[in-house]
Parts: C-alpha cells; sequence; structure tokens
C-alpha cells in the first residue's frame, strides 16, 4: 500500500488504522452476537469527526479528500464490515446534499450529520426493487404542503438507529429523493434480524403510510434522481465498499497467513504445502490488485477525471469477487478454526457475501461495464452500438 500513497497519505493510512483498531478491535465479534452497533461506538465516530469525513469543513466536517476517505474506510473494513458500513451509508446521504441538496438542506443538516447529531441513511430497496430500481412502488404524492409519502422499504442499513431517511420514490414528474424525518408520522421501524453478514448494521425495515413530507424535503430538481441524483449516491457507496472490501481482504490474508505459518501436519509447516501456498499467494497478489484499483479510483475522483464512474466500478466489481473467493478460501485453509464464529475469517467469509451484493451485484456492474469496456478496447471506429447504448453497428 505505501508504494501507491504520497508521505502524507501513509501517514494518514496509519493514523486511521491505529486509531481504529487500538480502539474496536477487540469489541467486534460481540457486535456481530448483540447484532447491534453499541450506542458508544456511534459517538465514538461523531467525537473523531468520522460522520463528517466527507463532508466540507464550511459546514463542520473534516473535508477529507477521496484518497483519505478511502483509506478511512479500508481502516474500518479491517475492524468491521458492520462499522464501515454506519460510515458509508451516512456519508451516502451527506455527498448527495453536499451536491445535491438546496442551500436551506445543506445549512441546516450538514452540520448536524457532520457532528454526528443526526445519523442518516439510504433507503431504497423494495421486494420487487433490488438493482432495479425502476420497479420501486413507494409514492411521493399530492400538491403545494400536502405532500405525502406511502410505501416500505426492506434492508436499509442502519435503519434501526438513523435519524433522517434519504428515500428513494416515485412521483408525478419522475423518482425522486425525499428526506424524511425519524419522527414523522405514519413511520415505523421494525429490526430485519439473523442476516448471513452485516450482522450489527441494524438493518430495518422502513414502513410508511401516509408520512408528510415538506416540498423542500425533495432533493434536486423533479425528474433527476434517476439520471442525475441516484447514480451519484450509488458511486459514494460502491467507492466505500470497495475500499471496505479491501481492508477486509487485509485481515483475512493476516489471519491466515497467521494460522498456515503455525499450525502442522504430517511433520510439515502448512505453509509448506503446494495447496497452501496456492491460496496465500493468490489471495497477497489480489490484494495488491485490489488497492491499486481503489487507489486509482481514488486518483480519478479528486481530479474531477471523467472516467471516475468506470474506475470506481471496476474496483468495486473486482475487490468485492476476490474478497468473497479469498474469505472461502482463508476458511478452508485454517479448518476448524477458520469456522469457529469467534475468528476473524468465519465473520469476513460471511460479510463477504453480502458486500458482493449490495451497491450492485457483479451481474450488474458487468452490464454497466461491458459497453465502456468494449468500445474503449475495439478502439475509435466501433460506435455507441453495444446493447441499451443506443444506435448499432460500426461507424461508415
Amino acid at each position: 500500500m505505501e508504494n501507491l500513497l504520497t508521505e502524507a497519505e501513509a501517514g494518514h493510512h496509519r493514523e486511521v488504522l491505529s486509531s481504529v483498531g487500538a480502539t474496536w478491535a477487540a469489541d467486534s465479534r460481540t457486535w456481530e452476537r448483540d447484532e447491534r452497533l453499541p450506542e458508544e461506538v456511534v459517538a465514538w465516530c461523531s467525537a473523531e469527526g468520522l460522520l463528517g469525513a466527507m463532508i466540507p469543513r464550511e459546514y463542520g466536517g473534516l473535508g477529507w479528500s477521496a484518497v483519505e476517505l478511502g483509506l478511512l474506510y479500508e481502516a474500518l473494513g479491517r475492524v468491521s464490515a458492520s462499522l464501515a458500513s454506519l460510515v458509508n451509508v451516512h456519508g451516502m446521504v451527506a455527498q448527495t446534499l453536499v451536491r445535491w441538496g438546496s442551500g436551506r438542506q445543506r445549512e441546516e443538516l450538514l452540520p448536524e450529520l457532520a457532528a454526528g447529531r443526526k445519523v442518516a441513511a439510504v433507503s431504497m430497496t423494495e421486494r420487487q426493487a433490488g438493482s432495479d430500481l425502476s420497479r420501486i412502488e413507494t409514492t411521493l404524492t399530492g400538491q403545494g404542503s400536502g405532500h405525502v409519502l406511502d410505501g416500505t422499504k426492506l434492508y436499509t442499513t442502519f435503519g434501526q438507529r438513523a435519524d433522517l431517511y434519504l428515500v428513494y420514490a416515485r412521483a408525478a414528474g419522475g423518482p425522486v429523493w425525499c428526506l424524511l424525518d425519524r419522527t414523522s408520522p405514519g413511520l415505523t421501524i421494525s429490526p430485519v434480524t439473523g442476516l448471513l453478514g452485516l450482522r450489527a448494521a441494524q438493518v430495518a425495515r422502513v414502513d410508511m403510510r401516509g408520512c408528510p413530507i415538506e416540498p423542500d424535503a425533495v432533493v434536486g430538481k423533479p425528474g433527476f434522481a434517476q439520471s442525475i441524483l441516484l447514480p451519484h449516491t450509488l458511486e459514494h457507496g460502491r467507492y466505500a465498499v470497495a475500499w471496505m472490501a479491501v481492508g477486509m481482504l487485509s485481515s483475512a490474508l493476516a489471519s491466515c497467513s497467521a494460522a498456515v505459518l503455525e499450525r502442522r501436519a504430517f511433520g510439515h509447516a502448512l505453509v509448506e504445502y503446494g495447496q497452501i501456498q496456492n491460496i496465500v499467494t493468490a489471495m497477497g497478489v489480489d490484494l495488491e490488485a485490489a488497492r491499486a484499483l481503489c487507489v486509482q479510483a481514488s486518483r480519478a475522483l479528486a481530479a474531477g477525471d471523467p472516467t471516475s464512474t468506470r474506475r470506481v466500478l471496476m474496483a468495486k466489481y473486482f475487490a468485492c469477487q476476490a474478497l468473497e473467493r479469498h474469505a472461502a478460501q482463508a476458511v478452508q485453509a485454517m479448518g476448524a478454526r477458520g469456522a469457529l464464529e469467534d475468528e476473524g475469517a468465519s465473520r469476513i467469509y460471511r460479510d463477504a457475501k453480502v458486500l458482493n451484493i449490495i451497491e450492485g451485484t457483479p451481474q450488474l456492474l458487468e452490464r454497466l461495464l461491458t459497453p465502456q469496456i468494449a468500445r474503449e478496447a475495439a478502439g475509435p471506429s466501433w460506435d455507441d452500438g453495444l446493447p441499451g447504448t443506443g444506435s448499432h453497428g460500426r461507424k461508415g
């Protein structure tokens, strides 16, 4: 990692690794058993400014760069994917408001989010709308001051704890993002338990029955949500998840390596066997590749590079699949020890599957990436004629 970073960035990375690891590394297994993040952890994130890391200083945030923010997610991922998810979903809302919020929304809400006085969550997924959000059924109806929100959202990360929800809904002018306060009449929050992974992420079902919404609670222009706001919100989530996966893969490699160096079988250390060497080598190489892709995406975001969206997609696509594949191999190499609930490898194994689904499955990311990769690889003689991109065929 160090060779990919400037001296200042490397110092920042060491600081956040030390701070997060020293404070919470021993506690994550308890969070998983209890299926919740203790309030003291949320308070610590607020006090350390982590909930405002992505918010500009003018609104009370830390104003960290894309690289600094990515390194934070990597450090949080090493300790707990649930902990990293708290900062991620909060950051998705904050970044959306920074970029597209009204003057009032930014002035009133961003200082609250930066200080952690309000914790935010994103409510998108429904029973029939996951990757395909065009199928959402939640509606925002009414005129003037009589807007109401009706619908049910499933799997809202930190929905049990959030004070503010960014809700994706259908409206007369097209899909919208709107802000819903936890105290709203007609709002019911129900815990979702027994998940495969992210067990401490306090996932919730959000039921809205006639929840009153002020017109100025809509974010951005009507009809902009699907084509402009949603991709921006998801890009932050995908970027964070890619870096989280790097941190988790680093932890999996560390646990696996310690085990195979220590354990002996048939008179030899496990690390001397070819099959184990294959596992460790592939894991280490893919970790370096995932880090490089994430740093590359960070540099593109910081520079406003037009390729940044593609680079974020590629980082998420590679890092999360590498994590899922190698987390399984780490448990395999560690044997019964790897399957123990209190061992980090088993938690990473469960969380890895979830990370490979949230913010875009590999299959969805392939749909997004293939036209870009194919056109670039084929060269300038090809137009945008891949399925779903408009015209067809070669330029004449």
